[in-house]
């Protein structure tokens, strides 16, 4: 139960986040930021500790991943009006929708051991954390196009993670 609750709490992170951005208070959106980060970690040590992993957990954990970022991701794409972004965004977005699709399927099909997350999975989203982390920071500075490059590896990353677990499954 409390696993479940701290990674539904990522989502509801999203807000505060947004709305410092907003009122440009970087500092605070970078803080809830960090602790809806680090919510990702602290979940699946928790629900280990507690040996209170569950199937649903482990969804809810995905889902909050992909709602956080995502959500992230289109809003600091027009908030900060950069083209490149948006594009990596697209990407990314185009293929965390593939693998929901992906994964899906393999739950319907009684695969449901193929459909959990490899390690390549775990470094997609913690780079795409990490890019996200420095969009806010950077993105409306002289280091923009530190964070297009962050972004444009995080889309390529999460690329080959799709084609990784795509092909892994066989």
């Amino acid at each position: 139960m409390i696993p479940n609750l701290i990674s539904l709490s990522r989502i509801i992170f999203i807000f505060p986040i947004i709305l410092f951005i907003m009122l440009n208070k970087v500092n605070l959106a970078i803080l809830f930021f960090l602790i809806a980060s680090f919510t990702d970690f602290l979940d699946g040590y928790i629900a280990r500790f507690l040996n209170q992993e569950s199937i649903l957990g482990a969804n809810l954990d995905l889902l909050a991943d992909k709602i956080f970022v995502c959500s992230l991701l289109v809003f600091i794409s027009f908030h900060f009006d950069n083209f490149i972004f948006l594009l990596m965004t697209i990407l990314i977005l185009t293929r965390e929708l593939s693998i929901g699709s992906i994964r899906q399927y393999l739950m319907q099909t009684e695969k449901e051991n193929k459909a959990k997350v490899n390690f390549l999975g775990k470094c997609k989203t913690f780079f795409q954390f990490f890019s996200l982390g420095f969009a806010i920071i950077f993105l409306d500075s002289e280091y923009s196009e530190i964070v297009e490059l962050l972004i444009i590896a995080a889309a390529i990353l999460s690329w080959l993670s799709l084609i990784n677990y795509t092909y892994a499954r066989d």
